[in-house]
């Protein structure tokens, strides 16, 4: 029996997840195989992963099958403990939980009423170990009729009571939610599709972890405190947005020894290909790209602050995978987005041109130009 107990605590894997139209596929598999070798380095007595293992709730097939084979890796060296995210179908995730169960992949994927409680036993006895998937308070309601339930803070006392955890035992809890510390709100990013604001119904209290020697969050991609050191969120394992280009993704890993005693530390995960956010005239971008060659191959946003003629062709001609080009010119700024199909056919073409015109150029049209567009749309037969 070990001394202490060593958990690798990770999250947000996002599984399925496609970046400005590019498949991740590669990426996410190399990431999982980095996770795999830090098992193998530190020789773990638990995996847990803290919720949003897909990115959507009815996952596409080759990230169902990724998914399955990292399991099997897993479970091979060590256990492992999950819980839903608010990106995962909790439902589909309990899928032949029983038997899981019994080859070391415990999951959490539905709330029952109570968390799910895994003792582990090392030198200083027994560590409770709780599950708590993604919740919302008309989630918990149901269970307790005859409490008040207003907000997440009461659901979560609520939960806490009914699960019957002792605040003098050694605790770890596995949660997927927005908690907030002394009013302070996480520190987000914007591949969160859901954000935390003081006062929101989403946000719970840090003091109600009190009871708990660690706690290993999901939700937010950044990695970070929230109050005391052993309360944490891992973040992505991936960047998963262009807000996220000059921070390192980790994993956590946590080692427990008598109540109280616990010591938290994170190791880098390296991506397939990293990504980069590029600021300047055309011309200085296009100098960047040859001093830096592996830009080719990498993730790439560029913020123009200047006007451009056709910026997109001569950057797809550097940067193979081009994410987007935004345009800040006196405190203007401009982006090449996704289009809105449904959005053009109700828009005036006129407009749309005007629109095309000034993403382009960072300027409007001329009374000269605009007579112009008239003449030639009037010939072409839109009027």
């Amino acid at each position: 029996m070990a001394e202490t107990t060593k958990l690798i605590h990770v999250s947000d894997l996002h599984l399925g997840k496609t970046l400005h139209g590019y498949g991740l596929e590669e990426d996410q598999r190399h990431m999982l195989g980095q996770i795999v070798s830090a098992i193998d380095r530190e020789g773990p007595d638990g995996l847990i992963i803290a919720g949003d293992v897909y990115d959507k709730s009815v996952p596409r097939e080759d990230a169902v099958t990724m998914f399955s084979e990292f399991l099997a890796d897993v479970q091979s060296r060590c256990p492992v403990y999950m819980i839903s995210g608010n990106h995962d179908s909790g439902r589909r995730l309990d899928y032949c939980d029983g038997i899981l169960r019994r080859n070391g992949i415990h999951i959490a994927g539905s709330f029952k009423g109570r968390m799910d409680r895994i003792v582990l036993n090392d030198g200083h006895g027994e560590l409770n170990l709780y599950l708590l998937p993604y919740v919302r308070p008309s989630a918990v309601r149901p269970f307790f009729p005859d409490s008040e339930i207003e907000g997440l803070d009461q659901a979560l006392a609520a939960v806490l009571e009914a699960s019957g955890v002792d605040p003098s035992a050694r605790n770890v809890l596995v949660s997927h939610q927005f908690f907030i510390a002394s009013g302070k709100l996480p520190d987000q990013c914007d591949s969160e599709t859901s954000r935390a604001h003081v006062g929101g119904l989403d946000c719970m209290s840090a003091e109600l972890l009190e009871p708990f020697d660690y706690v290993a969050l999901g939700h937010i991609h950044n990695a970070q405190k929230v109050g005391r050191e052993t309360v944490r969120y891992c973040g992505s394992p991936l960047k998963y947005s262009l807000s996220e280009a000059e921070r390192e993704k980790s994993i956590t890993i946590v080692e427990l020894a008598g109540k109280g005693e616990v010591s938290v530390r994170t190791t880098p995960i390296k991506p397939l290909r990293d990504l980069a956010v590029l600021k300047g005239t055309l011309e200085s971008v296009l100098e960047e790209s040859e001093k830096r060659p592996e830009l080719k191959d990498q993730y790439v946003g560029v913020v123009l602050t200047e006007h451009a003629y056709e910026p997109d062709k001569r950057l797809r001609a550097v940067f193979d995978r081009l994410l987007n080009i935004t345009f800040e010119i006196e405190g203007r700024k401009s982006d090449f987005g996704e289009i809105d199909i449904d959005m053009v056919k109700r828009t005036d073409p006129k407009e749309l041109f005007e629109e095309f015109y000034g993403k382009y150029t960072g300027k409007g049209l001329t009374d000269y130009q605009r007579r112009m567009l008239d003449k030639a749309m009037s010939e072409e037969g839109y009027r």
